[in-house]
């Protein structure tokens, strides 16, 4: 028997009569019905919620999308003038859009004009000697900006022919490095080649590369004369030359370029005065500074040219192909079996007698060191303050020194010694005397007889032929050829 909840099975004619199904079926459906629509209503709320909070988590990506396709249609057209503080029209002005590679200079009457592409954009203005400045545009198309000069360069002293000079009064033109700022270029030994680059209408030109001729030439805004247009060196007011200053002593380097910075001078200040102050003690406790440079010097390229064996066969190939209109030229022909003794001697008679010889590897090494130690002590008290310095320098150099069986050894080199003492005594409260002691020696190793044309050693080099003569002969004679040697 089947059963059903909440119904009743009777018996009847047909078998089973369901008198209350229909009722309970129909009352079943509905809640089935019923339960489907919650389901679904709450499938769909779901959904929604699902979607709502997609969107809410999306909104500021969406938005940054939206603005940047914005910004990327944004363009604003911006004009200006930059003046000084004085207003006067700047020029060479740096205008830039912060944040981007946006960039634009002012004209000579200080008029600009720069394009921004974004709508909360910032102009950065600045200038060499004056206070940079941020300007926000704010949907501006005229921005006007006046320059203020920098309160450090006004304020900061220059060394000129006389003392020294507050940068703000300064009408001469003159240009000052310091100290610091030359010991950056490593390996540099000269001062003259350590103010290469580093101030303004200041030439250096190296002349030679011999050790202890490496000062170059220097020139100030430009040769002025044919003859001697070496401008006057003042260290600490006294003429001296600039190779007996060391670098790590340099306080500052002011040049004076025009005449009303010169004048004082006279006519030993027409090629412009570099001026060279040197360090002075502080008080407080003692400060021990050493410095050291090793520097390697390689050749940076050579020329090459044959040797013995290639150099006579090939001769001896052109002797072949031209004997037929100069049968004279087969005396100067070379045999095999002698050419090839040029290069695979069988003895050392044979290699005194046919000399194969590298005349660069006999005379140029193939790299050399120079040393540079510096060692300055600096101090004082309320009574004395001092700075003392000691400089070693050493120098070698590409040539080969060669063993002559002398007492001396020809060859190129140089040493040198400086030594610096400068003190201030403070004898009253208005009084100070300063005293400054300074020497310089150096050993300078030259070709005895040099003349000016210090490339000859190089002409030698590459003019001498391969088998003119063996450099030094088993019996210690000298670069020539032994003809009684040929002899039966």
């Amino acid at each position: 028997m089947l059963s059903w909840p909440g119904t009743m099975l009777l018996p009847g004619p047909d078998g089973l009569l369901f008198n209350t199904l229909n009722y309970d079926m129909e009352n079943f459906n509905r809640d089935l019905l019923s339960r489907r629509a919650c389901f679904v209503l709450k499938s769909l709320l779901a959904i929604t919620l699902n979607v709502l909070v997609f969107t809410l988590i999306s909104l500021p990506s969406l938005a940054d999308e939206v603005h940047k396709t914005a910004n990327d249609h944004f363009a604003l057209i911006i004009t200006g003038k930059i003046t000084d503080d004085k207003g006067l029209p700047l020029g060479e002005v740096t205008i830039a859009e912060s944040g981007t590679n946006n960039i634009t200079m002012s004209n000579a009457d200080g008029t600009f004009t720069i394009t921004v592409v974004n709508e909360k954009a910032v102009l950065v203005i600045s200038h060499v000697g004056y206070t940079a400045q941020e300007i926000a545009v704010k949907g501006r198309k005229r921005i006007d900006v006046r320059l203020v000069l920098s309160s450090l360069s006004l304020d900061s002293t220059i060394v000129v022919g006389y003392g020294r000079q507050k940068k703000q009064s300064l009408v001469g033109a003159i240009s000052q490095v310091k100290g610091d700022v030359l010991q950056r270029a490593g390996g540099v030994s000269s001062l003259g080649a350590a103010l290469t680059g580093n101030l303004p209408g200041v030439i250096t030109v190296a002349t030679q590369g011999t050790p202890g001729g490496e000062d170059p030439k220097i020139y100030i805004r430009g040769q002025s004369t044919w003859n001697n247009s070496d401008p006057l060196i003042l260290v600490d007011g006294i003429e001296r030359p600039m190779n007996s200053v060391d670098i790590g002593s340099v306080e500052t380097i002011s040049v004076l370029k025009d005449a009303s910075a010169t004048a004082v001078f006279g006519v030993k200040g027409a090629n412009g005065v570099i001026l060279i102050t040197t360090k002075r003690g502080r008080e407080g406790r003692a400060e021990i500074r050493f410095t050291g440079n090793a520097t390697v010097k390689v050749p940076s390229k050579l020329a090459s040219k044959y040797d013995a064996y290639d150099a006579i066969k090939v001769r001896d190939q052109a002797i072949e192909r031209e004997l037929g209109i100069s049968p004279s030229s087969w005396y100067s022909y070379v045999p095999y079996g002698e050419l090839d003794k040029y290069r695979h001697p069988a003895n050392q008679a044979e290699a005194e007698r046919y000399p194969n010889i590298n005349w660069q590897d006999q005379l140029v090494k193939k790299h050399v060191m120079s040393y540079n130690g510096s060692l300055n002590i600096s101090g004082g008290s309320p009574l004395v303050k001092y700075f003392t310095a000691v400089d070693y320098l050493h120098e070698g150099d590409i040539i080969k020194k060669i063993d002559n069986g002398k007492s001396y050894k020809p060859g190129y080199g140089f040493d040198r010694v400086n030594a610096r003492t400068n003190l201030d005594f403070n004898l009253t409260r208005s009084t100070v005397l300063s005293a400054n002691l300074a020497g310089s020696y150096g050993v300078k190793q030259d070709a005895y007889g040099q003349d000016s044309w210090e490339y000859r050693i190089w002409q030698s080099i590459y003019n001498n032929a391969p088998n003119l003569y063996y450099p030094r002969y088993s019996d210690g004679g000298w670069g020539y050829f032994p003809l009684k040697r040929c002899l039966p």
